[in-house]
């Protein structure tokens, strides 16, 4: 017992840089393409043996790649620049418009129809999960990426609260996607439309709740993600 309780003792606990961000991301970019390749390859196998669900799913998973892409060169900018805090509010703006195109796809499942008859059912549903899980990742490690470089610029209040801001702003994004049917491009060609619909979502009570829920959804998640990547467990023998 004493040396159990010995050996629980020599532990120390300690947040690190993560190895796998080694090579500026490459290797996390890397392993994103490929699930995102496979994701495509379950769609190709729906098509071979029946026809496309929706090539809309193709093309939201293309986006979820723009905040990831984006996330990825602030953090590098940071990393050897330093403080460049003009740089950093402009990329972080076009993130935000982009982020809510990775939690996005999770609200595809609600295409799902579920036939126990029928042979592709189970196919699907495999499917759209991964379309989505593999957007999420794209989220989850754009919103590291840009989180990191936050804390490089920011004061550390600061980047807390850009980072909590983000989560329901994102839920908020998917929500108008979803309900009101607009998208990140009709900042540029539509704007009249996306600031009505501002207006009129604002005080909607399930915008609200979805797009608090997306947060909480996300901000889990990414609690889950920085625990893993960061948390560190190591033994130190006493001499």
């Amino acid at each position: 017992m004493d040396r159990l309780i010995d050996w629980i003792r020599n532990y120390k606990f300690s947040v690190s840089d993560p190895p796998i961000l080694t090579m500026e991301g490459l290797f996390s970019l890397l392993l994103l393409l490929i699930l995102s390749l496979v994701a495509v390859f379950f769609h190709l196998i729906r098509i071979l043996f029946n026809a496309p669900v929706d090539f809309s799913m193709d093309w939201n998973l293309f986006l979820s790649w723009i905040p990831l892409i984006i996330a990825f060169f602030a953090d590098n900018l940071t990393k050897r620049f330093g403080r460049i805090p003009v740089g950093v509010i402009l990329l972080s703006i076009i993130w935000v418009l982009f982020f809510p195109n990775a939690p996005y796809m999770i609200t595809d499942l609600a295409h799902l129809t579920v036939d126990y008859d029928r042979d592709l059912t189970w196919h699907d549903v495999i499917m759209l999960f991964f379309y989505a899980e593999v957007s999420l990742f794209n989220g989850l490690v754009s919103l590291y990426w840009i989180h990191r470089a936050w804390r490089r610029v920011f004061n550390r209040s600061f980047t807390w609260l850009l980072l909590v801001a983000s989560l329901p702003l994102a839920g908020f994004g998917v929500y108008l996607g979803r309900v009101r049917r607009m998208n990140s491009w009709d900042i540029l060609h539509d704007p009249g439309a996306i600031l009505q619909n501002l207006l009129e979502s604002a005080m909607d009570r399930t915008a609200l709740v979805f797009s608090m829920e997306i947060g909480v959804l996300l901000g889990i998640l990414y609690l889950v993600l920085w625990s893993i990547i960061r948390f560190r467990i190591r033994y130190t023998k006493k001499a």
